[in-house]
């Protein structure tokens, strides 16, 4: 009886210890306060895996989008308490959205989101979405992603306060100064355009065009402008990346100097554009199977294209181009980011890491230090084109000059002739020395050629005379003024006294005999010549040392237009 009682009351208190007791910890909680990953069909909803701690993991590592269904799970126990929470992530294309809300006493909310149904963030490429309200305490949220294309939309995910004002505002400032900036080198460089027509000029501004357009999307500042979709948002960033890939590519093509390239080089830069933009494509629209993995795809298709530049990059530098120096400067921080974010998204990092403002900071690096490229390459390409149209005219100068006595020659004058007349020179006489054949006979060329020299300086050539040798003892004259005949004549009479003083010793004097027309119209070279020539032999027919004189007038029906005048 005794040993009865002992038994039950033994069992009384073992029932009364376990009421009392704490349960013990069973497998399927979640750790306080964690972020857990899971996924599964279309049809999987919570209720079907909320139970099963086997499909959960709670590192970010091991978040997928490999299933049609993702989901996150925030438990909020032990988290310190948010006023007006929201979720953000990152900003990527999904087919839908489902935000639980599960309260602590059982109570359970939920919102349904379509992708173009959440707000687009102003200062960042990341999107929002209101959270359910309870009437108790919030034990966890749990949001379900279908189709989502980059996994970074599960890491990213936070449950924190809707970002203040004065901080995106801030942000949105810094963002709007680096756009005015990118502004800039596209105004310079139609300016370079206009004055140098080099096709690499327009590349660069297209690039830049387009990596503004990158920068304006991604930061999320065109949202502060425009209300655009999703779809819309995901399109103008991949495709303003691909295109600024694609042009900078053709750009470095044509700047590079001649001979610094390979055909092989060159023609690599030109299929970087097409590459690009079809893996921009695949992850933009590419379905399952592919779409777990267009992503990754799609950052590992700039592989080739850093692995193009840095090959054109050597090459170049190896051959002694100074324009590839700026690229290498200009493109090493936005190739090292790219590399990063590549890796990451491969899985050698445990999340992927977006560096969104290391991005835009090397893009405006690269555009400054480009434009400066681009300004020193305008340079020496000018320098180049000036220095050969200098050149260009020398030997124009030298083809146009008589060596002897540095004079036109008639070649020199003959092709201008026109725009001469226009000018005002109406007035031409062609001279030719006296017995010159004498001086040559008798007292050798040398002296030949010092008298020629001599009748050069006679001749005297200004603004408004041009002088000019035709061919041995042969000069001519070209001037413009009402004086021009008078100017004409004085400097036919000064070649005795002139060749006088250069060269003592001449037994005679070396006089010229002149032919000069008059025009008060336009008439081509070779009859105002032949006109010319006519008068110098009529002057030498009527005894030498003087001039025969013309002016010449529209003809009218049945007159001669011509006034012969002789003068000695």
């Amino acid at each position: 009886m005794i040993r009865s009682r002992w038994k039950l009351l033994v069992s009384l208190l073992l029932l009364l210890w376990a009421g009392q007791a704490p349960a013990a910890p069973v497998a399927d909680e979640f750790p306080i306060g964690s972020t857990c990953f899971a996924s599964g069909t279309l049809e999987t909803n919570y209720r079907d895996i909320a139970q099963d701690r086997s499909r959960w993991h709670c590192q970010p590592g091991d978040a997928s989008i490999v299933d049609q269904r993702s989901f996150i799970r925030f438990d909020m126990n032990g988290r310190k308490a948010i006023e007006s929470p929201v979720l953000t992530t990152r900003l990527t294309l999904f087919s839908a959205m489902r935000i639980t809300a599960i309260g602590t006493l059982g109570e359970n909310r939920s919102l349904a989101y379509s992708r173009d149904e959440v707000s687009f963030a102003t200062n960042d490429w990341l999107m929002r979405a209101r959270l359910p309200l309870l009437s108790q305490p919030v034990a966890a949220y749990v949001v379900e992603f279908d189709l989502p294309r980059h996994v970074g939309v599960l890491t990213g995910a936070t449950i924190a306060p809707a970002p203040k004002a004065l901080d995106v505002g801030r942000s949105e400032l810094i963002i709007a100064w680096l756009c005015g900036l990118l502004c800039v080198p596209l105004v310079l460089n139609f300016a370079f355009f206009r004055v140098l027509r080099q096709r690499f000029v327009l590349w660069h501004a297209a690039a830049v065009l387009f990596m503004l357009i990158q920068t304006l999307v991604s930061s999320g500042l065109i949202n502060r402008f425009f209300s655009l979709s999703m779809m819309e948002l995901c399109v103008l960033s991949a495709g303003s990346w691909g295109l600024a890939i694609a042009t900078a590519s053709l750009f470095i093509s044509d700047l590079i100097e001649p001979g610094k390239l390979d055909r092989i080089q060159v023609q690599s830069l030109r299929w970087l554009g097409p590459w690009v933009l079809a893996w921009s494509y695949v992850y933009l629209f590419a379905s399952d199977p592919i779409r777990p993995l267009s992503a990754q795809a799609y950052l590992a298709s700039y592989v080739p294209a850093i692995l193009v530049f840095a090959w054109v990059f050597t090459t170049a530098a190896s051959r002694g181009s100074r324009a590839i120096l700026f690229q290498i400067v200009a493109w090493a921080p936005m190739m090292l980011t790219g590399a990063l974010r590549i890796v990451s998204a491969l899985g050698l990092f445990e999340v992927p890491i977006e560096l969104m403002l290391e991005q835009h900071i090397s893009i405006g690096f690269e555009v400054v230090v480009t434009s400066i490229g681009v300004a020193d390459r305008f340079m020496a390409i000018k320098r180049q084109r000036d220095h050969a149209l200098a050149h260009t005219k020398i030997l124009e100068g030298l083809a146009a000059r008589d060596p002897l006595t540095g004079l036109f020659n008639r070649r020199g004058i003959e092709e201008r002739f026109d725009e001469l007349t226009e000018e005002g020179f109406a007035t031409m006489a062609l001279l030719d020395l006296d017995h010159f054949k004498v001086i040559n006979d008798t007292m050798g060329h040398a002296t030949g050629d010092a008298v020629l020299q001599a009748v050069a300086v006679a001749l005297g050539a200004d603004e408004d005379t041009l002088a000019v040798r035709i061919g041995g003892e042969e000069f001519l004259l070209l001037l413009r003024g009402k004086d021009g005949p008078e100017r004409a004549e004085r400097r036919r009479k000064s070649i005795p006294a002139r060749i006088a003083a250069e060269i003592p010793g001449l037994d005679r004097l070396v006089t010229a005999s002149m032919g000069m027309v008059t025009c008060t119209s336009p008439v081509r070279f070779s009859e105002l010549y032949s006109r010319c020539d006519h008068l110098l032999y009529e002057a030498k027919a009527a005894g030498r040392n003087r001039t025969e004189r013309v002016t010449m007038t529209p003809k009218p029906a049945r007159e001669s237009g011509a006034t012969v005048v002789s003068l000695r």
